[in-house]
């Protein structure tokens, strides 16, 4: 928390295969909150009514399951990300979101110019392939990724963003398979597709 300089941050706990609607909030000394749901006083006042507590329990074995693996897996995931990213720009017309190895150990973002990220989610997902074009908060809506238009890419090339992310039970056969599925989805969007980008303009 130092190192962040924040005031306040949240862990959502199905992030970290814990329990669903659990999660943790750090507060820094002499912030002040003002609660959101009054009556009994529990969670110091912040959050009153009954606390869940097998879900607090829940989270405490993810953290400490996540932490005992934590070196180990990130270096098996790095592996399996670096893996999918090469693959995955094999394709053409294709970039990476983000910094190539300064990024979560489990999450590859790619742009695939002259599609619609939407439609590919859709073939991708008839294939058992789960991939997403934006926040999972914003799932339902239709507009590229705010982050990456905040990266200065195009609104034309972010509406062709797809996000992959890698778990416990991603395997080497796994990355293997969801980069033949792209470049099969991929070329199939670009044949009826009426946008030709240049890639050099966003390179």
């Amino acid at each position: 928390m130092e190192k962040l300089h924040v005031d306040l941050l949240t862990l959502n706990g199905a992030k970290i295969y814990g329990p669903k609607g659990v999660g943790l909030l750090f507060v820094r000394r002499g912030v002040k909150l003002e609660p959101q749901i009054l009556g009994g006083g529990q969670e110091r006042g912040l959050r009153s009514g009954t606390e869940n507590v097998p879900g607090i329990v829940g989270l405490a074995k993810a953290l400490e399951l996540a932490q005992s693996g934590k070196a180990k897996e990130n270096t098996r995931l790095i592996e399996l990300r670096d893996r999918l990213t090469a693959g995955l720009l094999k394709t053409g017309k294709s970039l990476l979101n983000g910094h190539p190895t300064q990024r979560l150990p489990n999450n590859v973002n790619v742009s695939f110019l002259d599609i619609e990220g939407e439609a590919a989610v859709l073939y991708l997902d008839a294939q058992g392939i789960f991939v997403s074009t934006g926040s999972a908060c914003a799932s339902t809506s239709l507009d590229p990724s705010h982050v990456i238009l905040a990266t200065g890419l195009p609104y034309e090339a972010a509406h062709g963003s797809l996000r992959f992310t890698l778990g416990r039970r991603t395997t080497r056969r796994d990355v293997d398979r969801t980069i033949k599925a792209v470049a099969q989805v991929v070329g199939q969007l670009r044949r009826l597709s009426p946008l030709d980008l240049n890639a050099a303009r966003f390179i």
